[in-house]
């Protein structure tokens, strides 16, 4: 059980980074677009997204994925966390 909470303490420490760069993955060194309705997105294949499984409400997500031209490209939206916001 303790390393448990020491997992989530230290992910609780590190999670505000994940949101702190403009930027991927630093080796990925794709910048970030944000998202705007109806923007079209050619998405061949997923590589990386924000998990936001933990958190609720709506929150912020960058997605890294590969078109079918094969660049590598990332889009931060915003999303319903997995969480619920009702107690019980």
């Amino acid at each position: 059980m303790k390393f448990a909470a020491l997992n989530a303490t230290v992910l609780a420490v590190f999670a505000p980074l994940a949101f702190a760069s403009e930027k991927a993955p630093a080796h990925s060194k794709v910048e970030v677009q944000e998202y705007q309705y109806g923007m079209q997105l050619d998405i061949d294949q997923v590589l990386q997204r924000t998990d936001n499984s933990r958190k609720s409400g709506v929150v912020p997500s960058v997605m890294v994925y590969r078109d079918s031209q094969g660049e590598v490209h990332a889009v931060r939206f915003m999303e319903w966390g997995g969480l619920s916001s009702q107690n019980g």
